[in-house]
């Protein structure tokens, strides 16, 4: 397998709130097909409406080149891209079938570390946060330091309880 070009569909892979995605620019440039003829096919694919709307987002972007237009694009899960490129033939597409999904479980490795070591860094803190307030409760000549480290450990608590919560996808 050439390793370049897997290096090259992991960037084609990207992070999309903690889920792994790629595009419909993607496809047609890791296949060398026109990007209409990849627009095509998503609206000719005979999947169930709820496997199209939670697959693949329509999305719209503006393009310099054409005055102002927005052009049609698609976010594509990894779901949505197996079912996609399940017809596409040939030893290269297939080829590049496997390198991709390469590139996306690489990426959903990449997300699944950073929310790890964000957890960890979230008992560090909430467990360093609750010592030091039982210890000042005990010792009074602690409070004066407590009141310092006080506020930027709950600031990154509060941080880091956000980045760990959930994103519900925008719909609309």
């Amino acid at each position: 397998m050439n390793m370049m070009a897997t290096l090259n569909l992991r960037a084609m892979v990207t992070n999309e709130d903690g889920e792994p995605k790629t595009n419909s620019y993607a496809v047609a440039e890791a296949f060398g097909k026109r990007h209409s003829d990849v627009l095509k096919a998503i609206r000719n694919m005979k999947c169930s409406d709820g496997f199209a709307k939670r697959n693949f987002a329509l999305c719209f972007e503006i393009s310099k080149l054409q005055n102002g237009k927005p052009l049609k694009f698609y976010q594509i899960t990894k779901d949505g891209w197996m079912f996609l490129v399940m017809g596409f033939k040939g030893q290269k597409a297939d080829a590049i079938k496997e390198q991709f999904i390469e590139a996306f479980n690489w990426m959903a490795d990449q997300i699944t570390q950073s929310f790890q070591v964000t957890w960890a860094r979230y008992n560090a803190v909430t467990t360093h946060h609750k010592n030091r307030k039982d210890q000042v409760s005990k010792d009074a000549s602690s409070m004066a330091s407590w009141r310092w480290e006080k506020r930027p450990l709950e600031a990154e608590i509060v941080r880091l309880e956000k980045e760990l919560q959930p994103q519900l996808p925008c719909m609309g």
